[in-house]
């Protein structure tokens, strides 16, 4: 018996005795026959798709082998097809392996010939199945690749937007971090600047209380003013102690009820006694001026508006004015320095700049 006795043949032939024939000799090999005389009577065998090889008649009545080994090679290409004529030629016989007839016998067919051809015919088809099986295979083997790969592929670009965004974070800490340094530094600056002021009042008036005879009125005013320097100095010793909380933009204020013109009127005379130069003018009209506000830092910006009018102007009057609007305090101080280009008015508000170039002096 043939090792490939489980292979189901289909047999065509119009002719009855080659037909009987034929499959009682491939039945005595052992395969699984069925036997037709049209190819119209072979489709609905062929569309069970159970079929491992067909052997049929080139020239039949009706559709010929042929049609249907067109129809085989294109519906069902797994399936040999292994052609029978009686009238070999070399043109029939291109005509049939160009359709893609597996091979062909010549009729009447010698018997071993048979039974060799039909066997390498179904372990053709056998091997053809099972490579395309294992294509199959390979092919879902490449698609379960191709996922891990994506799977992968996304994993590595989710880690790698991870780590930028983790970089990126780490910069702008290191940016802050810098920052925040950066306005430390300034403000100690500014601080170490703003000390310099009370000082020099505070020297100035102690040795004026060393003096003899001095009028009763002036000491007064002397030791009222060192007092309020000295609370200014303790006030900016502090801001510097907390220069952290400044820096991260927590600047203290501490407000308490005040009177403003007797603020002015003390930065004022502080003002007068350190220049010869400049004659510094007040305008109050009132004589008290209770508000809500920091008095500390309050004196600090007069100060500072009276220092730059002394350093910058080389006009001999220095105009200070307090007056009310509505519910404002407004207060002025208007010398003939170089003034502010409009254009840089922003920038006066940054720490350490400084303006330069020539302007068209005036009342500023």
């Amino acid at each position: 018996m043939n090792r490939d006795a489980t292979a189901a043949v289909l047999v065509v032939d119009d002719e009855p005795t080659v037909l009987e024939t034929i499959t009682a000799i491939l039945a005595q090999e052992g395969y699984r026959v069925t036997a037709v005389r049209s190819a119209e009577d072979a489709l609905p065998y062929l569309q069970s798709g159970q079929l491992d090889l067909v052997l049929t008649d080139l020239r039949m009545a009706g559709a010929s082998g042929l049609s249907l080994l067109e129809e085989v090679h294109g519906q069902w290409p797994d399936t040999v097809v292994i052609i029978l004529t009686g009238y070999a030629s070399l043109e029939s016989a291109i005509d049939a392996l160009r359709v893609g007839a597996y091979d062909y016998l010549t009729k009447p067919c010698d018997v071993q010939e048979l039974k060799s051809t039909v066997a390498r015919g179904i372990e053709r088809g056998q091997l053809a199945r099972a490579l395309r099986q294992r294509m199959e295979e390979l092919d879902a083997a490449n698609e379960r690749l191709r996922r891990f790969a994506d799977e992968l592929q996304r994993r590595v670009d989710e880690a790698t937007a991870e780590l930028r965004q983790k970089v990126d974070e780490l910069a702008e800490a290191k940016r802050s971090l810098e920052e925040a340094h950066r306005q430390r530094e300034e403000f100690v600056s500014m601080i170490a600047h703003e000390l310099g002021q009370p000082l020099t009042t505070i020297s100035g008036y102690a040795q004026l209380l060393g003096r003899r005879n001095i009028v009763p009125e002036v000491e007064e005013r002397a030791r009222s003013t060192i007092s309020a320097e000295t609370r200014r100095l303790g006030r900016l010793v502090q801001d510097l102690a907390d220069a952290w909380r400044v820096s991260a933009g927590r600047f203290p204020v501490d407000l308490a009820e005040s009177d403003l013109a007797s603020i002015v009127r003390e930065q004022v005379d502080l003002a007068r006694g350190g220049t010869d130069r400049h004659t510094i003018e007040l305008d109050a009209h009132v004589e008290q001026l209770p508000v809500l506000c920091d008095e500390d830092r309050i004196a600090q910006v007069l100060s500072n508006l009276l220092d730059n009018a002394i350093k910058y102007s080389d006009g001999p009057k220095i105009h200070v004015a307090i007056r009310v609007d509505g519910r404002q305090a407004i207060i002025t101080v208007r010398d003939r320095g170089p003034g502010i280009p409009r254009d840089r008015l922003e920038a006066i508000f940054q720490p350490h700049v400084r303006l330069g170039g020539p302007t068209n002096n005036g009342p500023r």
